[in-house]
């Protein structure tokens, strides 16, 4: 893959309706997107749609960490296996 990926800005949402969660964004008044849906029938079905919307606040949190305070240790080596996960830049 030759271009750089990047993810629908955030802020993201959840909202609920008959069938379950949906996880979309809403960029300007007007200009909305679906980025994920989750159905309903287990319990952890709300969280993990809480977690995805958390996506880009979590990966920005986790980037400036790493950029501020960088170890090499065991935990850093698993932040950064973690934003290249999220940024498709795994192996």
């Amino acid at each position: 893959m030759s271009e750089k990926q990047t993810h629908t800005p955030g802020p993201w949402r959840v909202t609920e309706d008959a069938n379950g969660f949906a996880v979309s964004w809403l960029n300007s008044p007007g200009l909305a997107g679906r980025i994920a849906k989750v159905n309903s029938g287990q319990i952890e079905q709300e969280a993990n749609a809480h977690l995805i919307a958390a996506a880009p606040e979590l990966l920005k949190a986790l980037v400036a960490i790493v950029a501020v305070a960088d170890r090499k240790t065991a935990e850093f080596d698993l932040a950064r296996a973690a934003i290249a996960k999220a940024r498709g830049t795994t192996p």
